[in-house]
Order: structure tokens, then C-alpha cells, then sequence
């Protein structure tokens, strides 16, 4: 081998040993750039306020900002479809409520498998929810409620935010756990169901915390279980369902933080470790106080295993009530 093809030789060698170091080194200095963080609902809602609170105290952790991106529409599978085929590199993540758990049976032709084209990052926050009735309801326990609706089936009325929300799919869980059976109103929003909740139009709902709490504290509704399976801080005289009626028992509405499939563990289990960290600052412990969410501190083995639980769960709960993908 003469000097010249010794050196070549050499050098493709030295190359091709320090191919593997400097993809180390760059998973290693995750991140080098700002994170898109796909939003897939309108700005100003709930998803979109919790989401950019712990954002920004993960970017600044990281030292690399996370910009959020909003993509709504479609019930949120728009910007969800756009993560599942983004590059698996930890440079586009998604921020989505529990729903994303129920795509399969919501929708019939899903371009992408909300479970097998994403991993978990983590729970970003929980949201308990509270049975509300009207303030002059005769019902002053949950569990007088269950049973004139066990007696009289359809007597009673139970509003949501629309079809195949949280709360409608809590409302359904407890209608078949008790043999009940409440008659669903859906509305669009929580806002309108809770005016008529207050006006006595229907006669319960399951509400998120955040947009009941006011109308509680003003005595325009009144509270009688909380679907958590311990008592709120914040309505600590309110005994839970589980309490009343089902032992066990425990809903809540969450948020979450996925990447796309192949994104490296290394990547995830930083993310996660930082979003958990986030989430316990007391700036964002409060900011998420004011929406009725509770900071979170899964780990991304323990969101996976959640978010699954979850997806197989509700959409049973869609299934048995005759809730059709559209």
C-alpha cells in the first residue's frame, strides 16, 4: 500500500469510527434549536392555555424556546395527523387533551393511529371534575340523584360540552355502572351547558373545574360529588362519587405531551423530566390553579401505560352507549 491509498484508507476509517460518536454527541446536546410544539385546537381554549404556561418554563430549562404552532380544526386531528409524520427527532411535539386517546372511535377514516404513531412525553396536567346541579335542585346528594334515575329511567337530564366530550363520557360511564339512565343534552361548550344547568333547563352535568369553581362560589349552581376518588382541596365538603355511589371511582380530564413515534428514548426521557420539573415551579403550580388543572409527575413509562388505559376504557364507554364514528 503505497502512502497515498494508507492515508485515504485512514482517513475513511476515522470517518466512519466517528460516525456513531458525533450522533451521540448531537442526541446529547438535545436541544440546539427551538422545539415546534404543534397546538391542535383554537388559541384562548383550555388545551391551548395550559399547554403554553408549561412551555415556557420548559424552554426555560432547556435554553431552546418550544413555540407553540397552532393547526386546529377537525376535532384536533389536523395538527395531530402533521406530528404523526413530522421527523421522529424531538424538534415536533404535540400538545392535545385525553380525546386524542378516542380518535378510533370518533372518526372512521383517520389518516394515522393516534396510539402506534406517537410516544407519550408526559401528562402535562389533570383536571377533576364536579356533579353540579341547580341551586334550588331537591337533590342534595349524589346518590338521591342515582336513585330517582334508577327509579324513573329518562327522568333526568345531564348536559355536556357535546358528544363524545369528557364530561358526556363520564355521564355515560355512571349511567351504565349504576343502571341508570340520565338522558344526555349536549351543547357546544362548556359555558352554555353550565347557563342552563343554572337555570334549572337540565338537571346535572359533569363539569371540568375550572368553569364551574366561579359559578359554585356564587351559589348560581350547586355541587354534590367530585368524580375524583379523593376530595378537592378546593370543595372540600363535597364528598366524592365514589363515596356516594361507586366505590372506587375516579375520572379526570387530562392534557398531554406526545412525539412521533421513533423519536429516541433518550429525547423523550428528557422532555419528560423537564416537563415535570416545569410543572412543580410555583409560577406555573399557580397558573394552573386558575384552570383548574393539577400539575402532573408521571413518567413517560407511566403516561404511556395511562394514556392506553384511557383509550381502551372510554372508547368501550362509546361503544356500549351507541356513540358511531363519524
Amino acid at each position: 500500500m503505497n502512502k497515498r491509498t494508507f492515508i485515504a484508507a485512514a482517513c475513511s476509517a476515522i470517518a466512519t469510527a466517528a460516525l456513531p460518536v458525533a450522533g451521540a454527541h448531537a442526541q446529547g446536546d438535545y436541544p440546539d434549536k427551538p422545539i415546534r410544539v404543534i397546538m391542535p385546537w383554537a388559541a384562548g381554549g383550555p388545551t391551548d392555555v395550559v399547554g403554553r404556561v408549561i412551555a415556557v418554563q420548559m424552554g426555560e430549562i432547556l435554553g431552546q424556546p418550544l413555540v407553540i404552532e397552532t393547526r386546529a380544526g377537525a376535532s384536533g386531528t389536523i395538527g395531530t395527523a402533521q406530528v404523526a409524520k413530522a421527523p421522529a427527532d424531538g424538534y415536533t411535539l404535540l400538545m392535545n387533551p385525553s380525546v386524542q386517546g378516542i380518535y378510533p372511535a370518533q372518526f372512521k377514516n383517520l389518516n394515522f393511529d393516534p396510539i402506534k404513531d406517537f410516544r407519550m412525553v408526559g401528562v402535562l396536567g389533570t383536571v377533576p371534575m364536579v356533579a353540579v346541579v341547580p341551586p334550588d335542585s331537591k337533590f342534595k346528594t349524589f346518590g338521591d340523584l342515582i336513585k330517582q334515575a334508577q327509579a324513573q329511567p329518562g327522568s333526568l337530564t345531564f348536559a355536556s360540552p357535546g358528544v363524545a366530550t369528557l364530561p358526556h363520557l363520564a355521564g355515560e360511564l355512571i349511567n351504565t355502572s349504576t343502571k341508570a339512565r340520565i338522558t344526555h343534552v349536549g351543547y357546544r361548550g362548556s359555558s352554555p351547558a353550565l347557563t342552563d344547568v343554572a337555570g334549572g333547563h337540565v338537571d346535572l352535568m359533569y363539569a371540568p373545574l375550572a368553569p364551574a369553581l366561579p359559578l359554585i362560589q356564587s351559589g348560581k349552581i350547586h355541587p354534590i360529588a367530585v368524580t375524583t376518588k379523593t376530595r378537592l382541596a378546593e370543595l372540600p365538603d363535597v364528598p366524592t362519587i365514589s363515596e356516594s355511589v361507586l366505590p372506587g371511582f375516579d375520572i379526570v380530564t387530562w392534557y398531554g405531551m406526545w412525539a412521533p413515534k421513533d423519536t429516541p428514548q433518550p429525547i423523550i426521557a428528557k422532555l419528560n423530566k423537564v416537563m415535570i420539573e416545569a410543572s412543580q415551579s410555583p409560577k406555573v403550580v399557580e397558573a394552573l390553579k386558575s384552570q383548574g388543572t393539577l400539575p402532573s409527575t408521571m413518567s413517560y413509562q407511566e403516561a404511556e401505560a395511562f394514556n392506553l388505559a384511557e383509550s381502551e376504557r372510554w372508547i368501550k364507554v362509546m361503544q356500549d352507549a351507541g356513540i358511531q364514528p363519524e
